[in-house]
């Protein structure tokens, strides 16, 4: 006893052009842990980083206020600036 073959369903081009489209789901991204910045640790006092560079006190207090710089103020108010800011390059052709 042979089996007739069953016929393929017809589609329409929509349908299927509407399936070839179907936007698959995007696999989950990996993303990386936040690393929290110590920076109590990696601060430098004002006076401690101008002994480090050519800059002057002035100088530090001015690229501070235009943003050059990085740093903020403690409690008593003296400038602590940021260790980082060794490495941008305005700043590391300026180191002694």
């Amino acid at each position: 006893m042979a089996t007739k073959p069953v016929p393929k369903k017809k589609t329409s081009k929509a349908a299927s052009k509407k399936a070839a489209t179907a936007k698959k789901p995007a696999p989950p991204q990996k993303t990386r842990p936040v690393k929290e910045k110590k920076s109590a640790a990696k601060a430098i006092p004002l006076a401690e980083f101008v002994n480090m560079t050519y800059l002057t006190a002035n100088g530090v207090r001015t690229w501070l206020k235009a943003g050059r710089l990085t740093g903020r103020q403690n409690e008593s108010g003296e400038w602590l600036i940021d260790a980082a800011n060794l490495e941008v390059s305005d700043v590391k052709r300026l180191v002694r």
